[in-house]
């Protein structure tokens, strides 16, 4: 039974699938989109705890500004950016508004593997938050 919940956002298209394809088929029940204004509109109306957020959206916006729309939505939300963008300044703006944790773009199988380790964490995470 697929209980976990999981949101991937990211313009990529194959990114996205890939993605989406690796978490299925660890049982999660997944949703992907490209919009921001869709993950935004997502989190008021459904309890998603995890999201796998990209760096690009189709909406000129910046990760740091979606993860803040998000904070004010949900603040018991874990997001994970996955980002290959080492610019200093975005990632110290994105841990400033309250990313679970950031991680590299995944190329192998291996990093899907690393990256489903974050993402039990956050699991675990929420269920010690809830009790």
């Amino acid at each position: 039974m697929k209980a976990r919940k999981i949101l991937i956002v990211d313009k990529d298209p194959v990114a996205r699938q890939q993605l989406a394809d690796f978490f299925e088929e660890s049982n999660y029940h997944v949703d992907t989109t490209a919009s921001a204004a869709f993950v935004v509109a997502h989190i008021i109306k459904k309890n998603q705890p995890i999201i796998l957020l990209g760096n690009s959206f189709e909406e000129k916006i910046s990760p740091a500004e979606v993860v803040s729309l998000l904070r004010e939505c949900n603040k018991e939300l874990n997001i994970i950016l996955i980002s290959d963008e080492n610019s200093p300044e975005m990632l110290r703006k994105v841990r400033e508004k309250g990313i679970f944790y950031h991680s590299l773009k995944p190329h192998t199988r291996e990093d899907n593997e690393e990256l489903l380790s974050v993402v039990e964490c956050a699991v675990g995470d929420l269920g010690t938050a809830l009790t």
